[in-house]
């Protein structure tokens, strides 16, 4: 098994806001790969620390058939 470095998007829902929090401007218009780029690097230490979360919540948990 591969370890993940963010959690899959259908876990949850994203709650994305209409405009664009870097560029301030409308998601639907325009391209926003840029603004994806800074906001995943702005995000990056939130991830590892909410994996970290997910996997001492893995470790911690019994298992019945191991």
């Amino acid at each position: 098994m591969t370890q993940q470095t963010r959690p899959r998007l259908a876990s949850h829902s994203l709650d994305l806001p209409n405009h664009c929090d870097i560029c301030n401007k409308a998601r639907s218009h325009g391209n926003h790969k840029s603004c994806s780029r800074i906001r995943q690097q702005r995000q990056s230490v939130c991830w590892e620390t909410y994996m970290a979360n997910v996997e001492a919540k893995r470790a911690k948990k019994v298992r019945r058939y191991a």
